[in-house]
């Protein structure tokens, strides 16, 4: 939020989850590439419940904890097109924003002057905002943005420079896209209170352009099956050099409840690598949670502030994780919540009581192994398939 510094003042949260970062990891302030923002954590006014899961043989669970716990949020799509940034998309939500420690929404659009760029190819939809439109991401108190998806470039790479340089002189950390290659799989290690915390962002849409191998759109961070390599070599950056990593990936079937097969076996492949938390996106509709071991996967956060959002596509939530110390020594925990919001024309309201036991029944529909309960906390339901197998 560019206020860097936020109370974490909610009362409950979901399950805990045990963070899998490897140990050892050098928690210095400094890194040899990867963009590190620092951010102060304020402490929780209220003390999260303790969930932690059960004690390993040989672990000693009368440590103090050493660092505080610390809130990050996540939000889905984001773009100030049809005149959305003069219609005050956050007005409503600018306290729920405000909360977190760490705030990030998936940036989907270019951010350029009318006479910057042009589109490299023909698309039904072509996104851009004001540049003038990222003062409402910083007075919302959101902290970073995504850009890798599906709409970075759809003026070319002199829009997407020009959609940098604004985030950077506002000073709006951004991950998933740059200039070159290196730089868009670069990792953004942010240090939140006593943490370092990883993020990678990838685009798995469109692909059909990558069958050849050759990278010709080397500006956005893609997950498509040419540059997965390149992929877990970000991911494996980021596990070396943070406390938890989280991977974003943008990809999946429009319109569609459930996740496509392809972004299973990339949640899998990724949890295998020892990421701690997946939050995923693109399909503009709210999907479920499910884990792949010790991982959490978030399928779809929806849309947010983004105009075409309507009926069910404008139902949307704010995924809140809290991050705290397990047992000592030992992995961290993470916890899940959901804050219920409503996105109707990509204009963001807290969700009425009728809304929230909408949105509530269709993530538990298609989550699978966990659920909501009335708080939006997300509990361990080994029992409950959910109707996406």
């Amino acid at each position: 939020m560019s206020r860097f510094a936020a109370g974490c003042c909610w009362s409950v949260f979901l399950v805990a989850f045990a963070a899998c970062s490897p140990p050892g990891v050098n928690t210095a302030a400094t890194t040899t590439r990867s963009s590190t923002t620092e951010v102060a954590a304020t402490s929780p006014s209220t003390t999260f419940p303790s969930t932690t899961s059960p004690s390993r043989p040989g672990v000693t669970t009368d440590v103090s904890p050493t660092r505080g716990p610390i809130v990050l949020g996540f939000a889905g799509d984001t773009s100030f097109t049809d005149g959305l940034d003069a219609r005050d998309p956050f007005g409503a939500v600018t306290d729920l924003l405000s909360k977190p420690d760490f705030m990030l929404v998936n940036l989907e659009t270019a951010v350029a002057a009318p006479d910057i760029g042009r589109a490299p190819v023909a698309k039904p939809f072509l996104f851009r905002s004001p540049p003038a439109s990222l003062d409402l991401l910083t007075a919302a108190g959101i902290d970073a943005v995504s850009l890798a998806n599906n709409h970075t470039l759809d003026f070319g790479p002199e829009a997407l420079e020009q959609t940098l340089l604004e985030l950077d002189t506002r000073s709006i950390p951004h991950v998933g896209a740059g200039v070159d290659e290196r730089a868009a799989y670069e990792p953004l290690i942010v240090e939140v209170g006593d943490w370092r915390v990883g993020i990678v962002t990838l685009s798995r849409v469109p692909c059909d352009w990558s069958a050849s191998g050759e990278n010709v759109r080397p500006q956005v961070a893609w997950a498509c099956p040419p540059f997965v390599e390149l992929a877990d070599a970000a991911i494996a950056e980021a596990l070396e050099e943070s406390d938890v990593t989280i991977v974003m990936v943008h990809g999946g079937q429009e319109g569609v409840l459930c996740p496509s097969s392809f972004m299973v076996e990339l949640n899998e492949r990724w949890a295998g690598l020892g990421v701690d938390l997946v939050v995923n996106g693109h399909p503009h509709v709210v999907q479920g949670m499910s884990s792949v071991g010790s991982t959490l996967v978030v399928n779809s956060t929806g849309n947010f502030a983004f105009p075409p959002a309507r009926s069910v596509s404008a139902n949307s939530g704010i995924f809140l994780v809290e991050i705290s110390e397990g047992p000592q020594p030992g992995p961290a925990v993470l916890e899940l919540r959901v804050e219920p919001v409503r996105a109707v024309g990509g204009v963001v309201t807290p969700a009425t009581p009728e809304e929230t036991v909408d949105i509530f029944d269709q993530i538990n529909a298609v989550s699978s192994g966990w659920k909501l309960d009335e708080f939006g906390r997300a509990r361990r339901a080994p029992e409950h398939p959910g109707t996406c197998g």
